[in-house]
């Protein structure tokens, strides 16, 4: 079983993936990707991102869950998503997810029933 990007938004810039920002080196939002498994392109639970430029850096307290890029670009940030997915493959999708929970913002992150 693979993760795949179902669909993503952010809440500051919409469609992201039609937003330029004003200065391509000075860029610190945060994306949301519905990532599902393969076998499913319907659902998916949510995984945040927070794109930044390393313009951003200074004094923020962590970097986890960043993808940091010199020059922001959508394609940029697609490629290094898909890449991610990439690395995180399990028979169950629940490992999937956990596996994906430790370079992303997952919704059900300290979720306990």
């Amino acid at each position: 079983m693979k993760a795949t990007i179902n669909s993503y938004d952010c809440v500051d810039h919409h469609p992201i993936d039609q937003w330029v920002p004003n200065d391509p080196y000075d860029v610190d939002i945060w994306v949301n990707f519905r990532i599902g498994p393969d076998t499913d392109t319907e659902s998916g639970d949510n995984f945040q991102v927070h794109i930044v430029t390393p313009n951003n850096l200074h004094g923020k307290g962590s970097t986890k869950y960043a993808i940091i890029l010199y020059e922001y670009s959508w394609k940029k940030v697609l490629r290094t998503v898909e890449s991610m997915l990439e690395q995180c493959q399990c028979t169950s999708w629940i490992g999937i997810s956990r596996q994906l929970a430790n370079l992303m913002h997952w919704e059900y992150e300290n979720y306990k029933p």
